[in-house]
């Protein structure tokens, strides 16, 4: 008897629990459609009661923790605050419903309350940051799915350039953009945007002269007002037409626009009278619930006091016992669920770097043969005709090098693994040495660069030199493709020096072709490449200026453009790096340098038979004794037999890595500096490089006096140890 009364109790429960869900189910279909009714209210200039509504659902939200729902509410709130001049309020409750459509992955909506801040702020006066807001709303919804949003941002900051700059030329781009979304979207359909969007077209169009388009647009708002009795956009319409016909010296019209703009305004005034009123009514109301709800939980306490002396109390126990039990296997496979996909992204991350670093390898390796081969044989005696085939194979090269450190500094943004280093480096020689590596462009495309270099900056500083020379080239690469028979001026400039630390100023002149600026908005876009005006498309990846912004995002700068379309662009830039005391080989020094090492044997290791003839070429330039063998076996079995004073180590190879017969090398007893020669990116090489007893590390392709440097300061540092 007893099992069946507590079988009876379990299902009972479980019934209990089953309708339950139905009926909250019921329930929050049942709010999304009063915060409908609420947005419908607030169009309709109804604010009061958009207001009563919305803070019914909040209070329902809150209770049932549905973050959407909050945030819907809480915009609506926001937007009735603004329209009736709380702008405090208006900020308040449009950054919590912000935040709330963050939570709940509502990205459509996010982009839709943001651009309702930066009209909010646009009320204050701050048409800057108001205009920040409009950008970031309509960058957000171009990169995302949620194009119907967009309308809004699009809609905003074409106001703005209509009414304030009176470009409107560029307004009826952003407005044209949103007219085209509003065919396609259902989600505006019906709503006071599209209305609006109509009459400044008609304004737009007016301005311009285009009569035909204007009352096109005009009609067409007028039609779209009356059928959703938007009588703001109604009152706006005729008393703009009336003030139009006035100045037109047509009377009549102008009086008879007037008289319909009087019995609009007269109905939103009754409006308006009814949200006072109900404003009042709403707190009166809230006022008598609460008293209520005051007598209704004392009753609520007696009658629990009474439930615990009945049978009933004990049905009440199982059934919360039982919902709890689900609740937490509900959490427990949520949980579950969650960790699945954690351990999914994080493995799809690791193949992603993974992949990275690899095709780093893949890529540079092929690269290292083509640029130092081409340089050693420029430096030969060769024909007119060869010198010229060779000078435009290592242009190629440098430029191929450049495209890929583009798209992997682009996937590092992206992972945010990007890193800024701290080396010591010569700022002229490193702006010299892109001048030189881009000489074949400036010589196709007939230009002349010219170096304004202020002598006061320290010869030598501590920054990321790798970055600043991607920086460079990319910015110098855009002034020679946007640019034909004239000067591009690069500029250093000393701007500050405090203790320890110089800001220097960097501007790449040039007097090409220009960039509009719709252009100068969107310059900075990934894949945004700038036409000109006879459409002549300019080839590349469209990610240089991309890369640009972000690396000097990454540390902490900026980039500037100033440009005028026809007289060509400036694009500038700000970095501060720190003093370095420690000397520098100079490249006049280099021949007392490698005197030293005209004695010394060198044993190169990589799998690549070119890279192998490569450097050893080099390493004969300058009468170093080398040897080289293919794989990290032979190196292990050569190292028993002769004695070296210096490795260069490949990483990848086959079978035995460059990490692996280092590590056998040392376990063998043997200290011999060792110096990774590699292709692998920057990042994956550092974190092993110690771990694994090397000695440093040189990345292919390289320049040839880091190089030298890098063997010769390993082999003393060795010597002097011994």
């Amino acid at each position: 008897m007893r099992y069946t009364y507590l079988l009876c109790t379990f299902l009972i429960g479980l019934c209990g629990f089953a309708n339950g869900q139905a009926q909250d189910s019921i329930m929050i279909d049942s709010m999304y459609k009063e915060v409908e009714r609420a947005y419908h209210k607030f169009d309709q200039f109804d604010y009061g009661e958009a207001i009563k509504i919305s803070d019914k659902v909040i209070e329902y939200a809150t209770k049932t923790n549905n973050d959407h729902l909050k945030a819907k509410a809480y915009n609506v709130i926001g937007n009735s605050y603004y329209n009736t001049g709380n702008i405090t309020l208006c900020l308040d409750y449009l950054s919590k419903s912000r935040d709330y459509f963050l939570k709940s992955d509502d990205i459509g909506n996010v982009i839709k309350t943001i651009s309702d801040i930066g009209v909010t702020y646009r009320e204050l006066d701050s048409i800057a940051k108001s205009n920040t807001y409009f950008k970031e709303a309509i960058a957000l919804g171009r990169t995302s799915q949620n194009k119907d949003e967009i309308i809004y941002p699009l809609y905003n900051y074409a106001r703005y350039l209509s009414n304030v700059e009176k470009a409107y030329d560029s307004a009826l781009t952003y407005y044209t953009e949103a007219y085209e979304l509003s065919k396609e979207s259902t989600l505006v359909k019906g709503r006071s945007i599209i209305g609006y969007l109509y009459m400044r077209l008609s304004d737009v169009y007016y301005e311009k002269g285009d009569i035909n388009n204007y009352n096109f647009y005009f009609d067409e708002s007028i039609t779209y007002a009356k059928e959703y009795n938007f009588y703001g956009i109604l009152a706006t319409l005729y008393r703009t037409q009336s003030k139009r016909h006035y100045e037109n010296n047509d009377y009549k019209d102008a009086f008879l626009a007037l008289r319909e703009y009087t019995q609009v305004a007269d109905t939103i005034y009754t409006f308006r009278e009814l949200e006072v009123a109900k404003e009042v009514e709403t707190k009166f109301r809230n006022k008598e619930n609460e008293e209520k709800l005051s007598i209704v939980n004392q009753e609520k306490e007696e009658q629990a006091i009474a439930f615990k002396k009945t049978r009933v109390s004990n049905i009440i126990f199982i059934i919360v016992s039982i919902i709890l039990l689900l609740s937490v296997y509900g959490i427990f496979k949520k949980n579950k669920q969650l960790k699945i996909a954690k351990e999914e992204a994080e493995y799809l991350s690791n193949v992603k770097s993974k992949f990275y670093s690899e095709i780093s390898h893949e890529l540079r390796t092929p690269l290292y043969a083509v640029i130092e081969l081409s340089r050693l044989l420029l430096k030969e005696n060769v024909n007119s005709s060869h010198k010229e085939y060779l000078e435009s194979l290592n242009f190629s090269g440098n430029h191929l090098l450049s495209l890929i450190n583009n798209v992997l500094q682009l996937n590092k943004v992206e992972s945010g693994k990007m890193n800024v280093e701290f080396l010591e480096f010569k700022p002229k020689v490193l702006i010299l040495d892109i001048v030189e590596s881009l000489e074949y462009a400036i010589r196709d495309s007939n230009n002349k660069v010219q170096l304004a270099y202020d002598p006061t900056i320290p010869e030598v500083l501590i920054g990321d030199s790798l970055k600043l020379s991607q920086i460079l080239i990319n910015l110098v690469s855009n002034s020679i493709k946007f640019t034909s028979n004239g000067t591009i001026m690069i500029r250093v400039k000393l701007l500050e020096e405090i203790g320890e630390e110089v800001t220097v100023y960097f501007a790449i002149e040039d007097n090409g072709i220009g960039i509009s600026k719709e252009g100068q908005i969107k310059i900075f876009e990934e894949f945004y490449q700038e036409r000109s005006k006879t459409e002549k498309s300019f080839k590349g990846t469209g990610l240089g200026l991309s890369i640009v912004k972000r690396t000097l995002l990454a540390m902490d700068s900026d980039i500037h453009i100033d440009s005028v379309e026809g007289e060509g662009a400036t694009f500038s830039f700000e970095l501060t790096f720190s003093k370095s005391t420690k000397a520098i080989i100079k490249d006049e020094d280099l021949k007392y340098l490698t005197k030293d090492l005209q004695h010394k044997k060198v044993l190169v290791v990589d799998d690549n038979k070119i890279n192998l003839l490569v450097t050893r070429k080099i390493l004969d330039q300058y009468n170093i004794t080398s040897q080289v063998v293919d794989s990290g076996e032979n190196a292990i079995a050569l190292i028993k037999e002769m004695k070296f004073d210096c490795i260069l180590m490949d990483i990848h190879m086959p079978e035995l890595d460059g990490y692996e017969t280092t590590k056998i090398i040392r376990e063998n007893g043997d200290n011999t500096p060792i110096i990774a020669l590699t292709a692998t990116s920057t990042e994956e090489i550092e974190g092993k490089i110690n771990k694994e007893l090397m000695d440093g590390y040189i990345l292919k392709p390289f320049v040839t006096a880091d190089f030298i440097e890098k063997i010769y300061k390993a082999i003393v540092k060795k010597e002097r140890v011994s």
